[in-house]
């Protein structure tokens, strides 16, 4: 390890590294794993996870409550009871400050509360609005708080509504009408998570330090992933009848993922986003690879079925000994 290497604040990493270059001893590292990594920090850390998934669990339980009681309660007990948990929601948050974990939470809390309170009272009054208008209403709703709270776990939240009401105006409204095929709703899911993601790098580069979570990363790039492969695997397994429209999407998902394995190989470095890239890319292959099998030997080749399972395990250990090769690569780039 060179000179400025070493002079670098140190991490667990580096520490890591230099044990296994043999410039640490074992109880040296013990010690600085000691101080790097405290038993307070692993306290924090299942403090805060356990709130996150209690607080889960009491609005799973408060949706469930309703769904289980809704002929026992009158419809202003209902509307009421809620509102209030909403306002409770609402001003604990002021008052404990979204400086705070706990805060932050009770605004999530009340901002899932809200979505339950307009499903509430579209069942009570029978309003007929179609389903796509609850979720754009809800994200537009909290909207507000989103931005107030800088929140990943909120901003997730409101991205998923906001996905959830993209697709069923497609399927209530666009496709009913025959305006538009399918396959553009995948673009622009990938379209509408890649915005997402590109909000969130660039955000990490002005200093938002709410966005700095790799799982935030993670969830919208395999959101993207997914909603690009579904044409190319369309197209394998239906190139008999495919359409110009599932062509031309299926041609997004080599772009996106050469694109993104450039990113995270040498722009923004990440060794998760690349995993899941390859990932994709052997689903895809082996799909292809599949079908060319099964056309040329049809369903009931047990040895095919022999073969397409070796060829899994090759495939797979191929990608896996090349995220071994990349991972090594990357780790004397950063050492550099």
């Amino acid at each position: 390890m060179n000179d400025s290497a070493l002079d670098k604040p140190a991490d667990i990493r580096t520490i890591r590294k230099l044990h296994q270059e043999g410039l640490l001893t074992d109880e040296a590292f013990s010690a600085s794993l000691k101080i790097l990594q405290p038993a307070s920090s692993w306290f924090s850390w299942a403090e805060r996870n356990l709130l996150f998934f209690g607080s889960a669990l009491i609005l799973s339980g408060i949706i469930f409550f309703f769904a289980y009681n809704w002929s026992a309660m009158g419809k202003f007990f209902k509307l009421g009871l809620i509102e209030a948990g909403i306002a409770a929601c609402a001003i604990g948050s002021y008052f404990l400050g979204l400086n705070r974990l706990t805060g932050r939470i009770l605004l999530l809390s009340a901002s899932v509360l809200l979505g339950v309170l307009m499903a509430v009272y579209g069942q009570t009054y029978q309003t007929g609005a179609d389903a796509f208008e609850l979720f754009t209403g809800w994200a537009v709703l909290i909207s507000g708080w989103v931005v107030v709270s800088e929140f990943a776990a909120l901003w997730l939240i409101w991205l998923i509504l906001i996905n959830t009401g993209t697709i069923l105006y497609w399927v209530q409204v666009i496709e009913p009408a025959h305006a538009e095929r399918l396959e553009f709703l995948y673009v622009i899911l990938a379209a509408l998570n890649g915005a997402a993601l590109a909000f969130r790098e660039l955000g990490i580069k002005r200093g938002f330090k709410w966005l700095e979570g790799r799982w935030l990363r993670c969830i919208l790039l395999t959101a993207i992933l997914i909603a690009l492969s579904i044409s190319p695997i369309t197209l394998i397994f239906d190139h008999i009848h495919f359409k110009d429209t599932t062509a031309l999407s299926a041609l997004a998902w080599p772009v996106v993922a050469l694109g993104g394995y450039l990113c995270y190989r040498h722009i923004l470095p990440d060794m998760i986003s690349l995993a899941l890239i390859i990932m994709n890319v052997c689903l895809i292959l082996l799909s292809y690879i599949g079908q060319l099998m099964l056309d040329h030997s049809g369903y009931g080749n047990a040895f095919m079925f022999l073969l397409f399972a070796l060829i899994i395990i090759g495939v797979v250990s191929a990608a896996a000994f090349w995220l071994k090769k990349v991972a090594v690569s990357m780790a004397k780039e950063a050492a550099k």
